[in-house]
């Protein structure tokens, strides 16, 4: 019987210690089931860290799975996105050392999606316009991307040479 894959995923580790790479490595494989080679790199913006991309296919949706094995150790900064393939619905993990874990769900242009029960205990638990600010951007996760932003620049921005050569 084969095993169709019916989750395609994305895990993108912007900052991890170096000490730590083995355990990442392990947790990744057991989530995965299967044992892989992980293509690990320097992260720029702190020498004393690695970095990585991966994406996978799976039968069952593993990403919750993999966040909570990933957010246990906690100088790991990661994002996780996983789509079901037969009804185009995305979730998106993403953790910092400061902020922790936070999970949304994404539309198909990688929005966050809030649902009518987050709105309304949004809406519920706001008693002031600057609650309410601060609630929403917490639900949509803009800090998340604040902290992560620096990170995900830097490994998508090659290393200039900046040693010039006069004639």
């Amino acid at each position: 019987m084969s095993k169709s894959s019916n989750y395609a995923g994305r895990i993108l580790i912007y900052s991890a210690p170096a000490a730590l790479q083995e355990h990442i490595t392990w947790a990744i494989e057991q989530g995965l089931g299967q044992v892989i080679k992980l293509p690990w790199q320097n992260q720029p913006l702190n020498p004393a860290t690695k970095a990585l991309q991966l994406e996978y296919k799976h039968h069952m949706p593993i990403a919750a799975k993999l966040a909570t094995a990933l957010k246990a150790w906690h100088y790991i900064r990661f994002e996780i996105r996983e789509v079901n393939k037969n009804t185009q619905d995305a979730t998106y993990y993403r953790a910092t050392p400061d902020l922790g874990l936070h999970q949304a769900q994404l539309a198909s242009n990688g929005d966050v999606v809030l649902n009518e029960n987050q709105v309304n205990s949004i809406l519920k638990n706001s008693l002031s316009y600057e609650k309410l600010q601060a609630n929403l951007e917490n639900a949509l996760g803009i800090s998340w991307d604040l902290e992560l932003e620096p990170y995900r620049l830097a490994l998508a921005t090659p290393i200039l040479d900046t040693v010039s050569k006069s004639g």
